[in-house]
């Protein structure tokens, strides 16, 4: 599913280059999903965020990616970095703001 992405961020994760991709968001009915990828170390997970035009869908999608990441650090105790930043540097929940509180998108 790769070749179909059209954005792409590479984070670390414990030493690891783990790629994070957000597909085009496509209509279901009067919905569109936006599907998501992150290539972990340990394997490919993919998750779907919906909204009701495609700019929600993929921030959603941004939004979702950037929690499992943090969770990663936060709750797991994982290593999670982007190379030039402290922060991850995607859209952010509010609930989850002091996870990343160098962010300011």
């Amino acid at each position: 599913m790769t070749e179909n992405s059209f954005a792409r961020r590479i984070f670390v994760v414990d030493g690891y280059e783990a790629e994070c991709r957000f597909y085009k968001p496509q209509q279901d009915n009067s919905y569109f999903f936006c599907n998501v990828e992150i290539d972990w170390p340990e394997g490919t997970k993919r998750k779907r965020a919906c909204g009701v035009d495609e700019i929600q869908a993929l921030l959603l999608g941004m939004k979702m990616a950037h929690a499992d990441l943090l969770s990663a650090r936060n709750v797991d105790g994982r290593t999670v970095e982007w190379p030039d930043d402290k922060s991850l540097g995607l859209p952010i929940s509010d609930i989850l703001r002091d996870w990343d509180p160098d962010n300011h998108i």
